[in-house]
């Protein structure tokens, strides 16, 4: 599963429109109640749990991806690293 699908679907939004710099000031739909959907889905979908300091600390996507990597995830190979959209 690719983390851009991932949240585009709890977004509302196209997949293609996020980037590694996508956070909630510049994307569409992402408030504080979609923000908790975000990380839940992820961590749901990456079998991972974020503790509370990895959460504050993520600005964007790219932040996320970090952590992400910093736990081993395994990304699609297929999946695109954008960095801007």
């Amino acid at each position: 599963m690719k983390l851009y699908d991932i949240i585009a679907g709890i977004l509302n939004v196209e997949a293609d429109t996020l980037s590694e710099k996508s956070n909630a000031m510049n994307t569409p739909n992402w408030d504080s109640l979609r923000h908790i959907e975000v990380i839940l889905a992820v961590e749901t979908a990456y079998n991972i749990r974020f503790a509370i300091n990895e959460v504050v600390n993520m600005q964007n996507l790219g932040d996320m991806r970090t952590v992400l990597e910093a736990k081993n995830v395994s990304f699609d190979e297929t999946e695109p690293v954008r960095l801007s959209a």
